[in-house]
């Protein structure tokens, strides 16, 4: 494989105030590379909130006053190269692009774009925006359409995108395909899910659907394949996803596959707490005394050989 391979990880409330404070030192040497900060809502209105916290509202950021900082200072030491604000997940911000998308029958002049412009200039850190997305109540029939052009938004607005998918393998090909054909190389690589929706999901029978789509991309190094991290669900009332070894032997099933570049891991928090939960619900699959480190090793051992 490749001695470049990225090594990321998802991260959701341990990376706000006042808990990414508590656990910066810990984050930046753990050895990953990069980091999605995760997860950002839109509104109804167009605000822009992360985990629930509104961020940006009405043209203002109103979030914690020393988050944009905290995040420049996260890349400067340690091994974090790039930082990725993930828009979406299993809420209703999808919808809510889309209908506003829907009214206006595009984002320009409305408080959505305000709010992405000012999203540029308060958070210098982001090197990228990554899409996770998800409709907790079905994919309306016009979603596309108002998918690329929120792509399309950002990159004017002055980013780079990722996609995150799980499933669903037309929607993100016809997009790549959409977005290539005006703004060629600015989806820069795919986070693709191998775990919880997409636990069925082959790197490389994705890089092929991408060639289908567009014979003379090049997809060598382009997808990252993912586990998540053993966490306690307490909606469900019962211990789910992967110890270190575990996500070693499921991602070495893609080793050797040139679309890979790396893999990645949901969540840091789920990691951090770990020890916590297994107190209080032992755990019969005990990961013992795990460490983001230990996650770490998991992909470079994998893929860095």
């Amino acid at each position: 494989m490749k001695n470049n391979i990225n090594i990321a990880a998802y991260g959701e409330g341990i990376l706000y105030p006042p808990n990414l404070a508590m656990n910066m030192k810990d984050i930046q040497n753990a050895g990953w590379t990069s980091l999605m900060v995760s997860l950002f809502q839109v509104s109804s209105a167009g605000d822009i909130s992360f985990n629930g916290i509104t961020l940006i509202s009405k043209g203002k950021y109103i979030g914690d006053a020393i988050w944009p900082q905290q995040l420049l200072d996260l890349k400067s030491s340690g091994t974090i190269i790039s930082l990725l604000a993930t828009f979406g997940g299993w809420d209703s911000a999808f919808q809510n692009i889309q209908n506003i998308y829907n009214q206006n029958e595009t984002f320009k002049g409305t408080q959505l774009e305000a709010n992405c412009i000012v999203f540029r200039k308060t958070f210098k850190a982001f090197d990228l925006i990554d899409m996770d997305v998800e409709y907790p109540n079905g994919k309306p029939q016009n979603a596309q359409a108002a998918f690329i052009a929120f792509c399309e938004m950002w990159i004017e607005v002055g980013f780079n995108i990722t996609f995150c998918p799980y499933g669903d393998i037309p929607f993100w090909t016809n997009s790549l395909v959409a977005i290539e054909s005006k703004y060629p190389g600015a989806v820069k690589y795919w986070n693709l899910q191998c775990y919880a929706g997409g636990a069925y999901n082959n790197p490389e029978v994705w890089a092929k659907a991408i060639i289908k789509a567009l014979p003379t991309f090049n997809t060598d190094g382009y997808i990252m394949a993912s586990d998540w991290s053993r966490f306690w669900n307490s909606g469900a009332d019962e211990w789910q996803g992967d110890c270190p070894n575990a996500v070693k032997s499921l991602l070495s099933q893609f080793k050797g596959q040139s679309c890979i570049s790396g893999g990645f891991i949901w969540t840091i928090d789920q990691m951090i707490n770990y020890s916590t939960d297994e107190k209080i619900h032992p755990d019969s699959e005990s990961c013992g005394n795990v460490a983001m480190i230990d996650y770490v090793n998991a992909i470079k051992t994998t893929f860095d050989t």
